[in-house]
C-alpha cells in the first residue's frame, strides 16, 4: 500500500510539473507570436520605405539624365510630356 502511495505521489508530481511546463511554454509561445507579428509589421514598413526611396532614386536619376542630355528646361519639358502620356494611359486603362 505504501508503494502505491509513493507511486501515485510521484505521478501527481510529474503531472503538476507537466502542467506548469505547459503554462510556461504557452506564455512563451504567445510572446514569440507577438514578437513575430511586430517583426512582420516592421518588415512591411521597411519594404514600403525602400520602395519609396527606390522611386525617389529613379526620379532623380531620370532627372539628372535628362538634365545632362538636354539641359534643365528641355528636361522639364520632356518629363512633363511623359507625365501627360502616363496620365492619358492610366485614363485609357481605367476605362
Amino acid at each position: 500500500m505504501a508503494n502505491e502511495k509513493v507511486l501515485i505521489s510521484g505521478i501527481e508530481y510529474k503531472v503538476r510539473k507537466l502542467i506548469e511546463d505547459y503554462r510556461l511554454l504557452s506564455a512563451e509561445n504567445k510572446e514569440l507570436k507577438n514578437e513575430a507579428n511586430a517583426t512582420k509589421e516592421r518588415l512591411a514598413a521597411l519594404q514600403e520605405l525602400l520602395n519609396k526611396k527606390n522611386n525617389e532614386f529613379l526620379k532623380l536619376t531620370l532627372a539628372n539624365a535628362f538634365e545632362n542630355k538636354f539641359g534643365v528646361e528641355k528636361g522639364i519639358q520632356i518629363i512633363d510630356e511623359l507625365l501627360g502620356e502616363i496620365d492619358r494611359s492610366i485614363d485609357v486603362i481605367s476605362k
